[in-house]
């Protein structure tokens, strides 16, 4: 049997080389390796993909967020609503740029923002909410959007981890449309191991409004519009050449790659939903799942040290997303001073199987089997 990995990037390219090759060595030979047609091109395709009116790449997602913030505005000490479980990153810009991130809770099913307690954490400083489509599926953004109306709050969606997605926007309307073009802006991240990964460091931001959009792309490009004038305090974060090239080939199979995620996500369920000390991922209403992530929760009584450990003497690896929420991290837990218990119970019992777009039925047959032998010593 074929090692298992976590991801298995390798195996990717090697099926798509002869096309990711011929992009790459184009790039190469044209001595473009900055902005260029392959960007531009990349960028075209990316925003007739998710139906986007603009969609501006950049350096990496963590850049990304910055940069739509950054767009925004906003004033020191301005309030940011965010999620408590997830990546750094939607939390650290927030702080990078003076403004003051307030944490709320995750819904215990899904893991994604729970739209509820929004309200009673807007203050006369809000400006913004941060909604985080975790783990490959949407946020309920009908309730986020009307929440959002309602206060006057801008809405930056963090769709790093759910490129593909898309979820029904209106109670009126069964017409989907893509995570991350909902709100006024949205971004993912093209890191390696995304549905839509490169091979370094990437990211995009997409808008539907013209002037935020020339914004963006003026930050990103140093301020600039043309070379060596500067209309606004900008920062280098542009995506290189060659990484379009991997992407532009990589994207035409983003579909197929997400329906083998969720053919492995589906075997998984099939498997696990007769196991009494596992909780199998729910599914948000009205939103489809791409899985960036199979994330389980073991019940109390099974220590997950020990779990992670017996899968691992077996060759198959486990992470954790996330160990610990980040009100309780220490660069961060200034700005929190109540009990988030959803966010610290999800990182007491979490943990993430392997899947990803190249995975066997002969893989997926050992890692259920090894998992139903399992018995807590």
């Amino acid at each position: 049997m074929k090692k298992i990995q976590m991801v298995d990037v390798v195996s990717q390219y090697m099926r798509y080389e002869c096309e990711i090759n011929n992009k790459i060595l184009n790039v190469v030979k044209s001595g473009a390796y900055i902005q260029g047609a392959e960007v531009k091109d990349f960028e075209f395709s990316l925003s007739q993909y998710l139906k986007s009116k603009y969609v501006i790449s950049c350096a990496n997602g963590t850049d990304a967020l910055y940069v739509a913030l950054m767009s925004l505005n906003l004033k020191e000490g301005d309030e940011v609503i965010v999620p408590t479980f997830t990546f750094v990153s939607t939390v650290e810009v927030v702080c990078l740029l003076g403004l003051k991130p307030v944490f709320i809770d995750v819904d215990k099913d899904t893991f994604l923002m729970d739209p509820y307690l929004i309200e009673k954490h807007i203050s006369n400083k809000t400006r913004a909410i941060i909604p985080v489509h975790l783990f490959g599926q949407c946020c309920d953004m009908y309730s986020i959007n009307l929440m959002a109306k309602k206060y006057n709050l801008f809405i930056i969606e963090d769709a790093a981890q759910s490129i593909g997605a898309q979820c029904v926007f209106s109670n009126s309307s069964q017409d989907r449309i893509f995570s991350g073009t909902i709100g006024d802006i949205g971004i993912t991240s093209f890191y390696p191991s995304k549905n839509l990964g490169c091979f370094g460091d990437g990211g995009a931001i997409f808008t539907q409004n013209n002037k935020l959009s020339e914004t963006i792309r003026l930050i990103v490009n140093h301020g600039q519009k043309k070379k060596y004038s500067y209309d606004i305090v900008g920062l280098n974060s542009r995506l290189d050449a060659l990484q379009a090239a991997v992407l532009s080939v990589k994207l035409q199979y983003l579909d197929l790659f997400n329906q083998e995620r969720q053919r492995v996500a589906n075997y998984y369920d099939k498997v696990f939903s007769d196991i009494e000390w596992i909780k199998i991922p729910s599914q948000s209403t009205g939103s489809d799942h791409v899985y960036h992530q199979y994330s389980i929760l073991l019940s109390s009584d099974i220590n997950r040290n020990n779990f992670s450990n017996y899968l691992l003497k077996n060759d198959i690896p486990t992470m954790i997303y996330y160990p610990k929420p980040l009100h309780l991290q220490k660069a961060y837990s200034s700005f929190c001073n109540e009990s988030l218990p959803i966010s610290e119970m999800l990182s007491d019992s979490i943990i993430s199987l392997p899947i990803h777009s190249e995975m066997n039925v002969e893989q997926l047959e050992f890692i259920c089997s090894t998992i139903k032998k399992y018995v807590e010593s």
